[in-house]
């Protein structure tokens, strides 16, 4: 499933890509938003991970584990937050941002299964 919501992620970004305006600005900060979810989904599947906090589970896990993919949690996590809740956000969710947080999504998967 966690990898449902990085194609989500992706599709999102070309959906915002490809449109103007309000739709352009929602599509980003939708992206940004799966793809945090994909991590966290994925950490959770990987790690067997039980309960109701998996915001908190997941980071922990990861600061047990390998702190760096934790901060890029943590950084993605923040974004996410401002993507959902902060209409007027310190950053701009544009193509290049966007892109960069997707990316990010991925280093962290791919630094779990290492």
């Amino acid at each position: 499933m966690s990898k449902g919501f990085l194609k989500v992620a992706e599709e999102l970004y070309k959906l915002g890509v490809n449109s103007r305006g309000d739709k352009r600005e929602f599509a980003f900060r939708s992206a940004i938003s799966r793809a945090y979810y994909g991590v966290l989904w994925y950490v959770r599947d990987f790690y067997n991970l039980k309960g109701t906090d998996l915001h908190g589970m997941a980071r922990a896990v990861l600061g047990k584990r390998d702190i760096e993919l934790k901060l890029l949690l943590d950084s993605l996590g923040k974004v996410r937050n401002y993507a959902d809740y902060q209409e007027n956000a310190p950053i701009k969710f544009d193509e290049g941002n966007t892109r960069y947080y997707i990316k990010i999504a991925k280093k962290i998967i791919s630094g779990v299964r290492k």
